[in-house]
């Protein structure tokens, strides 16, 4: 021990006759500590205190687990949640008080920590149109109708949206939509605000559109959202299909489902191997890092290196000491092939700010193998560990507390992973039913 404060050294005294010994339960320590993180205290009512509670928790996990501070130095975080505390207590209803708390959050820049409101609110605040968009050349233009029934068909790919409820829709998206949308890069902005973002609201509240059709005709029409729920389950998917003698095109959507690995082993262990491989990862929003390894190891038959996890390790004594709090940790893992199958021929995968967290997790891994190439756009730069806690009323805060780095060290949080050839879609291709990201991949093969 270094330091004992001399008042205090009655503690190890009886006064009131023989101590009795007592071994230390370690059981119990840490069943306490358990319980103080994962059992807080909130009235059931939006009182001043629950208010206060409720910003205060967010505040703390944030303070004590947050992985990317040195990433933000300009921002003061104990000063933000002093400016926050009568923004909190104006709130009148539980709705005001979480659109608070996520754009407290936002201050952070990070898309892997925000807040998500009481299931009871999600039709309130993420009900959609269910479309997916993206900007190019400076016009939204819709790519994905995920729910082609009558009511939305004016809403096909190649049809620009121009404005929403009478405003132009990026200044509509820049005033409704941005204050409440956490990201770590401007590219994860962008992608996060066009995709699906844009049209969130109440359900119960329709979203008056103009649009120009493929064709050219311009048209007002009023759309309504559908439930927060089942748009959640939209875009998830994966699929396999050849598109010529040579190749096949493998669009993976998310790594967050069990079931891509009997799909992939179907592709590598059943299926006739093509020459080359494309791998599209646009859409991929990430999910299980393990997955897309499991991928990878199709690729390969020599073990590989994952990417480097950062692990902050605190301790209150030193800080008591005056010494140095914080240790970190730098782990990094091997992944080795196991099924006895691996693909020989060449591979690209295609990547854009789509391209987010165990996605990029697995772009780093394979970037760093050189198994191939890497076209498209650099990607949305955020991964690491979600770490989630409760707020009043059945929400929930997430903080990321890992970060990450490429195997050989490389910074990509906060910055992306640049490909190694830069495509970009243009408006005009894609209105004559082409893809120039991957045009470019073909050609690269060939």
């Amino acid at each position: 021990m270094k330091k004992i404060i001399p008042f205090l050294i009655f503690c190890s005294l009886s006064f009131f006759g023989k101590s009795h010994a007592q071994t230390f339960d370690s059981v119990s320590y840490k069943k306490m500590y358990k319980e103080v993180h994962e059992n807080p205290f909130f009235d059931d009512s939006l009182t001043d205190a629950t208010k206060i509670a409720g910003l205060s928790k967010a505040w703390a996990e944030a303070k004590f687990n947050f992985a990317n501070f040195d990433l933000i130095p300009t921002v003061n975080w104990d000063s933000i949640y002093h400016a926050y505390i009568p923004v909190a207590l104006a709130a009148k209803t539980t709705k005001e008080y979480y659109q608070v708390l996520t754009r407290f959050y936002t201050h952070l820049n990070d898309g892997h920590t925000t807040v998500m409101p009481p299931k009871e609110l999600w039709n309130e605040m993420y009900a959609a149109i269910p479309i997916r968009a993206k900007l190019m050349n400076g016009a939204v233009v819709v790519t994905n109708l995920f729910y082609p029934i009558e009511e939305y068909q004016l809403l096909k790919p190649g049809t620009i949206i121009t404005e929403i409820n009478g405003q132009p829709v990026q200044e509509y998206s820049a005033e409704h939509i941005s204050p409440y949308s956490s990201h770590s890069t401007p590219q994860d902005s962008l992608a996060r605000l066009y995709s699906f973002n844009f049209t969130r609201g109440a359900l119960a509240e329709h979203l008056d559109l103009e649009i120009v059709t493929p064709e050219g005709e311009r048209i007002r029409k009023s759309f309504k959202r559908i439930p927060a729920e089942v748009l959640f389950s939209f875009g998830r998917d994966w699929t396999y299909r050849k598109i010529n003698n040579s190749t096949g095109l493998f669009t993976i959507n998310t790594f967050n489902d069990a079931a891509l690995i009997p799909y992939m082993d179907s592709i590598f262990q059943k299926t006739p191997h093509p020459e080359n491989l494309i791998i599209d990862l646009r859409n991929n929003g990430g999910g299980n890092s393990n997955n897309g390894f499991e991928l990878i190891a199709y690729l390969t038959d020599q073990p590989f290196m994952t990417g480097k996890n950062i692990l902050r390790h605190y301790r209150p004594t030193m800080r008591a000491w005056n010494t140095e709090p914080d240790v970190l940790e730098i782990i990094q893992h091997d992944w080795k092939p196991y099924k006895g199958h691996s693909f020989k021929g060449k591979v690209v995968v295609l990547s854009g700010p789509g391209t987010y967290s165990a996605a990029e997790d697995f772009l780093s891994a394979f970037k760093h193998l050189k198994r191939g190439i890497i076209i498209g756009e650099t990607t949305g730069g955020s991964t690491g560990q979600p770490l989630m806690y409760p707020l009043p009323f059945g929400g929930m805060g997430i903080v990321c507390s890992k970060r990450d780095l490429m195997p050989d060290g490389t910074e990509f949080v906060g910055k992306g992973i640049k490909p190694d050839f830069e495509v970009k879609i243009q408006l005009k291709n894609f209105l004559d039913g082409r893809d120039d990201v991957l045009e470019e991949a073909i050609v690269r093969l060939k």
